[in-house]
Order: C-alpha cells, then structure tokens, then sequence
C-alpha cells in the first residue's frame, strides 16, 4: 500500500466557519495493477526560456493576418508555411519545414494569439514532438498558472502530467528580409496529446485520446457511431470530444451508457471503466487548484489500446490558481462562479461526479485525497519554489511589449501595470489554501438542483429536484417568486418556507414576466441555491430561473 499523508474524516477540530481535517496517516490511495505510470526521466527537460525563431514564406497563399482572423473555433482555419528554428533545434537550411495556425477557442478573441506549429512529416522530431502548441494565455495576468500547475501535477502520484516549456518567439511573420523580425513576446509550450504523446510515454499508439469540448458524462446523439466504432459525424463528435488520437470510440459511447443507467451497480461500473488513484487525483488537484472550469470541458481521458479503463489527463490551467480574484476580474460586475461552483459541488450535475459522490466512504476519500495532496504536493512553501525559480526567466519578457501593454491589469501605466503583475505572481503563493478553505466552507452544503415553471391544470406548478445532502441532513425548501431578478421586498409575489416536497402550487399570476428563486435548507442550517443563473445588462442573479406565465 502507498501511504502519504491523509487523514480519517473523523480526526475534525471546529475553525469557525469551517472544518480542519487533522492530518494523520491514513491514506485513501493504494497502489493498483491497473496504475497508468510514466517514465521517470519523462520531465527532465531544463527550466530556461526557450529562444524560438519563425519565419513565414514571402508570397505564401495566406499571411499572419488571414491566420489571426480565425477567430470562429469551428469555423475555417488558414495555415501559413513557416520554417521553425531554435536554441535546441538547428537551422535546416529549408525554406520551410513547419505549417503555423491559431490554436485555442476563446482566447481567439484576444489580441494576442496562440499557435500551433507543426512539423513537416519529413522533418526530424523536436524533443520527440511533432507540434507546438504556443500558448499565449492571454487572461492570465501572472503568465504562468498552465506552467505551474503542469509542473505541479509532475509530482503527484497517479495524476498524469504534460510536459511544458517557456518560449520565447522571434518571427519574420511576413517573409520579407527587408523587414525586421517581430517580437512576438512570451508563450508557453504544452504537450499535445496524441500519438507522440502516447510513444514517449511507451504506451500504446493505437490508443484513444480524447479532449472534453462540451462533454460532462452525459449521453449526447453528436457522439453517434457507425458500426465500426468511426463517428457518423467527426464534426459533431469533436464538437462534444476531440478525438486527439484513436478510431475505435465504441468502448467510449459504451461507458457513457453505462454511467447514465441507474439501475446498473456504480461500482462495478467504476472500477470497469475508470483508475479508483487516477479519479481521486484528478478531483483532489481540480478542488485545490481552483480548476472549477472543468465540467464540460479542460480535461482529457486516454484510453489505453485493449483495456476499457479511462484516465483523467489534465488540460488547461490558466483560469484556475485564483483566477477569480485577479483584479480585473475582481473589479467586474460580472460574477464569474456562483457560491455552489467554489465547492465539492461544482461537479455534481454530471453523473460519473454524481454517482461516485453518493457511494458509502467516496466523500471521506475524497476529503483524505485534498488533505494529503494539500499536505505533500500544494504547499505555500511547493508553491514559492516553483515561481521563485519562473521569475528570472520571464520577467524581462512579461514586462516589456508586446506582453506588458496587454496584460489584464487595471491600469494603463507601464509601471503600474508592472506592480500589478508583481503582486499578481506573489499572491500565487496563496491560492492553494484559499481554495482549501473554500472547498471547506462549502462541503456540508446541500448539492445545487435545477429548478422549472409552468402552468398545470390552470395552477402555477414551481417544480425542482432533490437536492441531495452527503452529509444525509434532512433537507427543506423555501420558494420565492418576484417580478423583479434581485427580489426586493417590493417584487415578492409569492413566499413560501419549510417545504418537504419538491414541488408547489398557487393561484397563476397576472400574465408576465418573473423570476423564481429556490433555497434548500439542511437541519444545521446549511444553505443552498440552484444550478440556475440569469445575466442580465453586465448583472449577474444567481440560483434565479426566469419564466413567463
């Protein structure tokens, strides 16, 4: 068995307004046979920045412009022929050996772009690597939360990270040597997954390798299959999954199946589908890291070529780390996370989350896995390391152009916006724990529902889910219905508390527009909105569902 440091769930002391879990020797990971290990030396590449130079090809059928302008993510994409050079890499003397396009959904929006490059078939392997994925991270103000938590996950045992690199780039981006080069400023190289990725890690290169777009366990007709496994549609298969590697998907739709039928045993079907260490890891770095935006989408699974098992792969962390608190994000009006996605609860309407979570022993396990991840791997002092070694390497480039003047700071002063981003990249140091606290604050809440409106029979019918309390506290609704979304006194229409059911009749009201808003309540007093949210005018009302009658 591998110990670390975990903890009993019942080795509690009270902290006010959460608990603290006393850190002990039990640990909920033991080694498995069925365990996805990688090579020991696979991370060893050296903490530097990388110098990279690109050049486009003069007269090429597009230019930069026409691959900055793909700003649709489904939409056509232009390529450009570069040739790719750097510090590591010697010039070829060809007048081009890669193909440049943009990369990333919404980032695609930002002035400053990210890119792929691809290698040409007949061009030797960078670092055993055919593509660089350049990764601008434009809404990170500290630059380097992908990075760090990539670098972080390289150190956790049974959680599967991706190798990274700082880059910085040079390019001749209209193929003229009249012209100087330009700079292109500070990007970070993440690992592609896909077939080099599987080979460097001497796993199958048959395997399957997916990235969620807007999947979150649920069955989908966009993932349709023909009778060979191949999808009906590629297009609307990737837009729920990118197929990274893999042609057989039936192993996948089956799983899918499986995990939405009730009345199959969940933890039969768990341990045939899915790494018990590999789950736990997953969940344990997403709740510590604050990585909430993984739902739908910001992971991946690989599936190894001959098994059924799935592994969580993690993908996209330049919106985790306190994201939510950068100043330009804290100075909004807009609300980015409701109170019920800064907890345990943020996973709960997808049903592999849901199920797992409503097992005997799940939730301690997972209370043990934050506790021993938080002790061992995510520590203040983990955390300074890591950025105090990033530092030197790219200050110079975050806080010149083209970085500096588009950085999400709030001021526009070159040396305030330097401040900013200094104090931005100290605070790292500190997420972790704030995310623990949270995550604290918030597990004895009930779990969020999804609310609706209607007219029945000439009655107004208020319908909601169950929503369910880990903690098995009884649970009761009050029900709010207003004219108005921000439910001042003077907008109530009708008020009722103390309901069991989950369910509600009145008297219909005037034809009209209006806003329902229902609270469960467990018997310690823990409190709990739904999953539903109106935005309206720069505004955001949470737990609000808005009907017409």
């Amino acid at each position: 068995m591998w110990v670390g440091y975990g903890v009993d769930a019942r080795d509690m002391i009270d902290k006010g307004n959460y608990r603290e879990v006393l850190v002990s020797s039990v640990s909920p990971f033991a080694s498995d046979a069925t365990d996805l290990l990688e090579p020991a030396d696979l991370y060893k590449a050296p903490l530097n920045l990388l110098e990279v130079k690109l050049k486009a090809v003069e007269g090429d059928k597009y230019t930069i412009a026409d691959v900055d302008s793909d700003i649709d993510p489904y939409g056509p994409e232009h390529e450009i022929n570069v040739h790719f050079e750097a510090a590591d890499y010697a010039d070829d003397h060809t007048s081009t050996n890669a193909k440049l396009k943009i990369r990333g959904k919404s980032t695609r929006l930002a002035e400053l772009k990210s890119y792929s490059v691809k290698l040409n078939t007949e061009i030797p392997l960078w670092r055993n690597q055919r593509t660089l994925q350049l990764n601008k991270h434009p809404y990170d103000l500290a630059r380097v939360r992908n990075k760090l938590a990539f670098d972080l996950f390289t150190e956790i045992p049974y959680f599967n990270s991706l190798r990274t690199q700082f880059v910085h780039v040079m390019f001749d981006d209209d193929g003229n040597p009249a012209t100087k080069d330009v700079d292109y400023g500070l990007f970070t190289h993440v690992e592609k997954m896909g077939k080099e990725y599987l080979i460097n890690r001497g796993w199958p290169d048959g395997s399957n390798v997916y990235k969620a777009e807007d999947f979150a366990f649920l069955s989908d007709s966009r993932l349709a299959l023909k009778e060979d496994g191949s999808p009906q549609s590629k297009t609307d298969f990737e837009r729920v999954l990118s197929i990274e590697n893999g042609k057989d998907h039936r192993n996948l739709v089956q799983m899918i199946e499986d995990i939405n039928n009730e009345d199959t045993d969940f933890n039969a079907i768990f341990a045939k589908y899915f790494n018990r260490n590999n789950y736990l890891s997953w969940l344990a770095a997403n709740i510590l890291l604050g990585n909430r935006d993984t739902i739908n989408q910001n992971f991946a699974l690989v599936q190894l070529d001959g098994t059924s098992r799935f592994y969580f792969l993690p993908w996209d962390y330049d919106g985790a780390l306190g994201f939510e608190s950068q100043p330009d994000i804290a100075a909004s009006t807009f609300t980015l996370y409701a109170d019920w996605q800064l907890g345990l609860s943020n996973w709960w309407a997808s049903p592999l989350h849901r199920r797992f979570l409503g097992q005997p022993g799940n939730l301690a396990a997972v209370e043990a896995a934050v506790e021993e991840f938080r002790v061992r791997y995510l520590s203040a002092d983990k955390i300074k390391s890591k950025i105090d070694t990033y530092k030197p390497i790219i200050q110079a480039a975050v806080t010149r152009d083209p970085d500096l003047s588009h950085l999400e700071t709030i001021s526009y002063d070159p040396d305030a916006q330097r401040l900013e981003w200094e104090a931005e990249y100290e605070r790292l140091v500190s997420v972790i724990d704030d995310n623990y606290r949270s995550f604290r604050q918030h597990l004895e809440n009930p779990m969020p529902f999804w609310q609706s409106a209607g007219l029945e029979d000439g009655r107004l019918m208020l319908r909601w889910d169950p929503s369910i309390d880990l903690q098995s506290d009884t649970v009761t609704y009050s029900v709010l219905v207003a004219d108005r979304p921000d439910f001042s006194e003077s907008s109530i229409r009708l008020r009722q508390e103390g309901l069991t059911e989950t369910s509600w009749t009145s008297d219909p009201l005037p034809a009209g527009t209006y806003y329902m808003r229902v609270i469960a309540v467990d018997s310690k007093g823990n409190r709990q909105a739904a999953f539903d949210r109106f935005d309206d005018d720069g505004k955001s009302y949470l737990g609000v569902y808005k009907f017409t009658q």
